[in-house]
């Protein structure tokens, strides 16, 4: 019987075994802009990078703190039932996914992979389908698309966000801030929300006191950090 290779970890229908694993890690364990993690069905963390703890636990975390226990045992469950609902559509129909979050006030960027669990080298048998996640931190201004691979994929906005420094501010100055990333003026701004500039000016002058930034431009940057786009504003905060 003649077989074929093995398709790549990244590729539709990929396995990963455990030494495969741990040269993705070293791989990607110089760049500190990504977080690798594995998971099982129900959202079990079954391995996790340390870019990926500090990027959603904040800088002193570790994986020891996640693997081997439910996302939602680690993260707010509205937050956590929502990210293990696409990892078991991304595992059960077996394609691609691109999640999008808002965490601590940065935009998110998370490529899911369905991929075959083997066994590991210990000898300890892995049966289904796990799911591979990268995750990268992303400007508003940025091209997402161009950061992961050109397949087909289903797209997922998080409904539930952390605005981090954020959450100080009201829905209606996260939209203007929103759209002072966009690089609109404040007659602009008038514009798309109906109403007056003088209005406009001072919603932007509470988020200025708000977030201790008096210039209009570190506010733009403060939003295309955190990726701002209108709907976000009115989605449910941790």
């Amino acid at each position: 019987m003649t077989t074929g290779p093995k398709k790549d970890a990244v590729g539709s229908g990929g396995s990963l075994g455990h030494t495969q694993l741990q040269a993705l890690g070293a791989a990607l364990g110089s760049d500190p802009m990504s977080g690798v993690a594995i998971f099982g069905a129900g959202g079990a963390v079954i391995w996790v990078n340390p870019q990926l703890s500090k990027m959603f636990r904040g800088p002193d975390a570790s994986p020891a703190q996640s693997i081997g226990r439910k996302l939602k045992e680690v993260y707010p469950e509205a937050f956590a039932n929502e990210v293990v609902s696409v990892i078991d559509q991304c595992a059960a129909s077996g394609k691609p996914a691109l999640m999008r979050t808002i965490w601590r006030g940065e935009q998110v960027y998370t490529w899911l992979q369905p991929i075959k669990a083997e066994p590991a080298d210990t000898g300890e048998s892995a049966t289904g389908t796990q799911v591979l996640t990268i995750s990268r931190k992303v400007r508003g201004d940025e091209n997402a698309k161009d950061l992961f691979p050109m397949v087909e994929f289903e797209k997922f906005d998080t409904k539930v966000i952390d605005l981090g420094p954020l959450d100080v501010l009201s829905t209606r100055e996260l939209e203007v801030l929103a759209l002072l990333g966009q690089g609109l003026s404040a007659a602009d701004i008038a514009s798309v929300l109906h109403r007056s500039v003088k209005t406009i000016n001072t919603h932007r002058e509470s988020i200025g006191k708000k977030l201790k930034i008096d210039d209009r431009v570190k506010l733009a940057v403060v939003a295309q950090r955190a990726g701002l786009r209108l709907a976000d504003a009115a989605r449910e905060r941790t």
